[in-house]
């Protein structure tokens, strides 16, 4: 008798998160979600990056790729999520030494609210994603993998912990707040019940912050800012320039920070989110670098240990106890 494999994939706009389970061991990994197409590649890929062949193309995919190629559609029935959910399940495979075809593997994916909860475009992402029923012919890094995809589970953002921990919320009231690279999610839940009424999506991702500081760096400086320098800036949390240090720049990208904290807030404020709950959770790759600001507006709110897994976690356990 075959096996189970577990595997959740959350491939959002800014990195790709993905985890397995199967025999009590756990596997993970997580990349940029970042795609050119390329050819005749000759020089080595590095780790988190691979390359990627499907359908007569090659496509590069991951760290190596430049910021400037990130992808910042609304959809997310998109090429880039197809060659990023499927590359996540293949190094998985390979991380814990299985061959596909010796076991019932289980597949879970991540959709935003919007298409989650609606019918027609849920069904499109899950075809699209299960490859229309089409055996997955994929070279990566040149080597081959055959595979089909069936009855993938398609979860929700913005869920948190909340079925990865189901004990501890069953008997509480939690908001939780996903902040990701292009938006940011809301939802509050009762128990491990998600009000469908609270479900909500704004364009507040981290991208709009990125956006926001090059704006002001460059009217203060007076320099070209390109998307790879950002990408540093706001993960140092000062500017410099020809070697030069610019200390009162660290003031500036915390103001810009702690603004755009609010304007997440206000937005769900608009959407008729009191706060009332038991429990605040913030989770997403945004919330570790808004950190600071959240712990300052919400200091009893939790924001959970590796927050970029906390969705993907949770997907997890349902495939779990939808299959187990």
């Amino acid at each position: 008798m075959k096996e189970h494999v577990f595997i959740a994939v959350d491939s959002g706009k800014y990195a790709t998160k993905a985890i397995m389970e199967y025999k009590g061991d756990t596997h993970i990994i997580m990349f940029r979600t970042k795609m050119q197409e390329v050819s005749d590649v000759g020089i080595d890929i590095q780790p988190n990056s691979y390359k990627v062949e499907f359908e007569g193309k090659q496509y590069l995919l991951g760290d190596m790729v430049s910021e400037n190629l990130s992808d910042y559609n609304l959809t997310k029935e998109k090429l880039i999520h197809k060659m990023a959910i499927y590359t996540a399940i293949v190094e998985l495979m390979k991380k814990a030494n299985i061959l596909f075809h010796n076991v019932l593997l289980h597949v879970a994916v991540n959709a935003p609210i919007n298409v989650y909860k609606t019918k027609t475009l849920k069904d499109s992402f899950k075809d699209f994603i299960e490859n229309n029923n089409k055996t997955i012919y994929l070279f990566v890094n040149d080597s081959p993998y055959i595979f089909n995809i069936t009855d993938v589970t398609i979860c929700f953002e913005g869920m948190g912990l909340v079925y990865a921990n189901t004990a501890e919320h069953l008997k509480l009231s939690s908001t939780v707040v996903d902040i990701g690279g292009l938006n940011t999610t809301y939802c509050t839940f009762n128990g491990i019940q998600p009000d469908f009424n609270s479900m909500s999506v704004s364009h507040l991702g981290t991208n709009n912050l990125k956006a926001k500081l090059e704006q002001e760096l460059v009217q203060k400086y007076n320099q070209n800012i390109s998307a790879n320098d950002l990408e540093q800036i706001i993960n140092r949390g000062y500017y410099s320039h020809m070697g030069k240090t610019y200390d009162e720049s660290r003031v500036l990208i915390k103001k810009i920070k702690e603004h755009h904290l609010e304007q997440i807030l206000n937005y769900a404020k608009q959407h008729n989110y009191t706060f009332n709950t038991d429990k605040i959770y913030f989770t997403g790759g945004g919330s570790l670098l808004l950190h600071r600001e959240i712990s300052n507006s919400f200091p009893n709110a939790c924001t959970v240990i590796n927050p970029q897994f906390a969705n993907v976690k949770s997907f997890l356990e349902i495939i779990k106890v939808k299959y187990s």
